[in-house]
């Protein structure tokens, strides 16, 4: 891995990756370009200030394929959320880390800048480090993209699959990366499941709700996630181009 020993932050990357995508079966091996997407993602995270870059997955057969690909690889039990899964394959290695980034397996377009950016912003033992970007209105009206409300102080307020706040101008879109101390890792893997973070199908709203902090650094990480399958031939059209 790039980068001298000083450089290094402490950091670990885990990325949770499960075969039993409600809306993309098999997502993580899913093809873009010919390599299977859960490799690009794993290759997008190395930077010169990571200890370590390690799949999460409860499914061996991705723990072999990015294994074979010299990427190392933690096999769990089943996990309610990609958090909980990451805190568990935490656990199991030893609790490495002085911080703790979950980068979602369906980020095939982050790059190593990004995961940069969470480690500037370092977070507290009630706080999450998380990313967001500017999207147009049409980005904005797709439930497949996440929106974030941020208040003034930089903290997140909302997240929601509809256009959020009502009435704005712009909106900004959720990128699937955290940046967690060990303690906050702790809190949003121990918080309870709300019927808001079930309607809306997103995690972080369990977080907001147990008091936890989301701090959000808005920047140019311009890609896509692939949560469907049009979201997979997005992102193979960019890539090939």
């Amino acid at each position: 891995m790039a980068g001298s020993l000083r450089n290094r932050s402490g950091a670990v990357v885990v990325i949770p990756a499960r075969m039993g995508s409600t809306r993309l079966p098999g997502k993580p091996l899913m093809e873009i370009g010919g390599r299977p997407m859960i490799l690009l993602v794993a290759e997008g995270c190395r930077s010169g200030r990571v200890d370590r870059v390690v799949v999460a997955t409860d499914s061996p057969r991705i723990a072999s394929v990015v294994e074979a690909a010299g990427v190392e690889a933690v096999v769990t039990g089943p996990a309610e959320s990609g958090t909980r899964r990451v805190h568990e394959a935490w656990e199991l290695l030893g609790r490495p880390g002085s911080l703790i980034v979950n980068v979602q397996g369906d980020e095939p377009m982050v790059k190593a800048f990004w995961i940069e950016a969470l480690l500037d912003a370092p977070p507290g033992p009630d706080t999450v480090v998380t990313l967001a970007r500017p999207i147009s209105a049409e980005r904005a009206r797709d439930p497949s993209s996440v929106k974030v409300v941020i208040g003034e102080d930089g903290y997140a307020h909302y997240f929601s699959r509809l256009p959020v706040p009502y009435g704005a101008v712009s909106h900004r879109e959720h990128l699937g990366l955290y940046c967690f101390s060990p303690e906050s890792l702790r809190c949003a893997a121990g918080c309870r499941h709300t019927a808001l973070a079930e309607a809306e199908r997103l995690e972080q709203l369990d977080w907001l709700e147990c008091g936890m902090r989301m701090a959000v650094v808005t920047g140019e990480f311009s890609g896509s996630s692939v949560d469907t399958p049009e979201d997979l031939e997005e992102v193979r059209r960019l890539l090939d181009g």
